[in-house]
């Protein structure tokens, strides 16, 4: 018998949402439309559940180039007039093959509005439009913009961090592989219940019932992202040589797929020497800030994210 139980605050949540939001089943294997919607349709409504949108954080529409001749679009947050000298890059949640700039504005403009610490949130492209590491490429041109544009934005070269949840985390994670590769400092690598190994496609019988992203939706989404073999800066928990990355900050829920590849992820960043900072959280299911943001373990959990961030 299992010790699994959901936080009473998530289950008063989850009562709260529509009955289609409940009744929903799960897409068949491998048909990844069906599973954009189902992901697309759960941001929209999880985002009726959020407190109002703070005031005074700007926002710049801005667009740039990938070395493949594709432009993105992207959008710059910051908090008024302050310019402390740190930023952030964003790779959004959905699975890397769904979720938009749109579904996370509020949520960018809460980080900005609570540490001042201005973001720059990527409207990467999703599998299977995107394939293989074009998702990480770019992400990464995010920073490289970052970089390009720093005397303007006022930022720090050495101040920038890359930070992402669920699939956005593990692009996160991939693109601080990639700066570590290339060249580039990466002040911190911020990976919330990220998505970082394409191998996991089974989940236990006693946590499958808990599972809000279950093994056949990321079997899914890897699958409509292959393109070849696959490589750490794709897949970043196939990662042999993890000395030199950039510091870590992993949260990840109890209740979650990505449990297992977080933990096993940050050993291996630990055993490189490599500093981390890892939260499990327990009760807690995946998107679980989406679910109820004045929950307990919520609230613990979006102020140490606040405070890395201002940290930077």
């Amino acid at each position: 018998m299992t010790d699994y139980r959901l936080d009473d605050h998530f289950a008063q949540a989850i009562a709260q949402l529509p009955p289609e939001f409940m009744n929903m089943t799960e897409p068949p294997a491998n048909d990844v439309r069906a599973l954009r919607d189902v992901i697309n349709y759960q941001y929209t409504e999880m985002g009726k559940l959020a407190p109002p949108v703070p005031d005074g954080v700007d926002r710049e529409d801005v667009s740039m180039s990938v070395g493949d001749g594709v432009t993105l679009e992207a959008r710059w947050y910051t908090n008024g007039d302050a310019r402390p000298g740190s930023a952030v890059v964003y790779a959004h949640g959905g699975g890397q093959v769904a979720g938009t700039l749109e579904h996370y504005d509020r949520r960018m403009r809460v980080y900005v509005a609570e540490t001042s610490v201005p973001i720059l949130s990527v409207g990467y492209r999703v599998a299977p439009e995107g394939k293989g590491q074009q998702l990480s490429e770019d992400v990464f041109a995010g920073v490289m913009w970052l970089i390009e544009h720093a005397d303007r934005l006022g930022v720090d070269h050495a101040r920038i961090a890359v930070m992402g949840d669920s699939g956005g985390g593990g692009l996160a994670a991939a693109t601080a592989v990639m700066a570590r590769d290339r060249g580039i400092t990466i002040a911190q690598q911020i990976l919330i219940y990220a998505m970082l190994d394409d191998r996991v496609a089974t989940a236990s019988e006693a946590l499958a019932p808990f599972l809000a992203w279950t093994a056949t939706m990321n079997a899914t989404s890897w699958n409509a992202r292959a393109d070849g073999p696959v490589s750490e800066t794709t897949s970043p928990a196939r990662l042999i040589d993890a000395r030199g990355l950039a510091a870590a900050y992993i949260e990840v829920g109890d209740l979650d797929l990505m449990r297992n590849e977080s933990i096993a992820y940050a050993q291996k960043l630990a055993a490189a020497d490599v500093p981390l900072e890892l939260h499990v959280h327990p009760g807690t299911p995946h998107a679980y800030e989406w679910l109820n943001e004045s929950a307990a373990v919520t609230q613990r959990a979006l102020a140490d994210r606040y405070r890395v961030l201002r940290s930077l």
